[in-house]
């Protein structure tokens, strides 16, 4: 058997990249740790119950949250505005906490090239919570794939035109390819997924 074929039977197959014993152990030997990360603040008790309308403190900042993004089976997504400056972000509340997701955003900022850095969202910061978690996040004012594929279903001719399919595609495996250059592998490709932003 070849060098190159004994390695490939040594690789590890991961079943599951959401089991989350796998998640906090990988987290648990990371060294630094996650939580000494400047934009990563550990609260010592439960989450704060966010609704629309409330202001809220996250760290230094004094968020006004808006409405509602988006909901999903173990987050709802809110937009919220700071009041002194009118900019506006996302917040991405979590139960349970995932501070795995701030860890990749920290892997993409640390591997990726800065030419190419800006087709991933940024995470300003996480805030951990007894029983869950924050991420602070830059807002992209059009939406995701699946809305955009959506509005299509709305127009006469019911789908999106071929060319802008294609387009969207090449986008898609253009990342994709990005994040395997420095072995990230996404685990989670689908239209809702993929925010539309200005660039």
């Amino acid at each position: 058997m070849s060098p190159r074929v004994q390695k490939l039977w040594m690789v590890q197959l991961v079943s599951d990249p959401w089991d989350t014993e796998l998640i906090s152990d990988l987290l648990s030997t990371l060294t630094p740790p996650l939580t000494s990360h400047p934009h990563c603040i550990t609260w010592p008790c439960n989450i704060p119950n966010i609704t629309p309308k409330m202001t809220i403190s996250m760290g230094k900042a004094s968020l006004r949250v808006d409405h509602i993004l988006g909901e999903g089976a173990f987050a709802t997504v809110y937009q919220a505005t700071d009041p002194r400056t009118s900019e506006r972000v996302v917040l991405k509340v979590q139960k349970p906490a995932n501070p795995w997701e701030f860890y990749i955003n920290t892997q993409l900022d640390a591997r990726l090239q800065p030419g190419v850095r800006h087709l991933f969202s940024r995470i300003r910061s996480a805030h951990l919570f007894n029983d869950g978690s924050v991420l602070l996040g830059e807002l992209h004012n059009y939406g995701t794939l699946l809305g955009a594929v959506n509005l299509y279903k709305t127009l006469t001719d019911k789908t999106m035109p071929q060319p802008l399919v294609l387009y969207f595609t090449i986008c898609i495996l253009h990342m994709v390819e990005q994040l395997h250059s420095i072995h990230v592998v996404h685990a989670d490709i689908k239209p809702d997924n993929f925010l539309l932003g200005e660039r």
